[in-house]
């Protein structure tokens, strides 16, 4: 598979990513006012994934929003598209404690780049039981 034309096409290895490290994940989950592409739940640590392929300022204004609601966040871009992103993106989403995902477009797998930092910013909790409850109400729409 090469390259990757949508953001949903990064879905597929980014949550079997986490599911193979024991996560329990859920799909479009509003945090704020934004949607968290895929939030992963383990324990009581929760980790946010924010899929972009383009717009990295986007990107980083959506992880730091997700930062109110989770204890973990991440971007995740393939890896054709790193050079570009790190070149103008790195010194903001270490600051900011934001970790980066890279997937390769040719194997699917996902490596961690940079580890994200636990959130300072944190507020409130995402829980397991209350996204299956529907208290944050998923997204119609199933990927897989």
């Amino acid at each position: 598979m090469y390259p990757f034309y949508q953001e949903s096409e990064l879905i597929n290895p980014v949550s079997e990513y986490f599911k193979d490290k024991g996560y329990k994940v859920r799909y479009e989950i509003r945090i704020g006012f934004c949607r968290a592409d895929i939030v992963a739940f383990k324990d009581e640590k929760t980790t946010a994934v924010e899929l972009k392929l383009r717009d990295w300022k986007k990107a980083i204004v959506q992880a730091k929003n997700y930062q109110l609601g989770t204890n973990y966040v991440y971007i995740a871009i393939p890896l054709s598209r790193v050079y570009n992103f790190l070149r103008k993106a790195e010194h903001y989403i270490k600051n900011e404690g934001i970790g980066l995902l890279i997937i390769n477009e040719k194997t699917l797998k996902v490596n961690k780049y940079i580890n994200a930092k636990h959130s300072k910013k944190q507020i409130g909790n995402i829980s397991f039981d209350a996204v299956n409850k529907k208290m944050f109400k998923p997204s119609k729409y199933k990927f897989l």
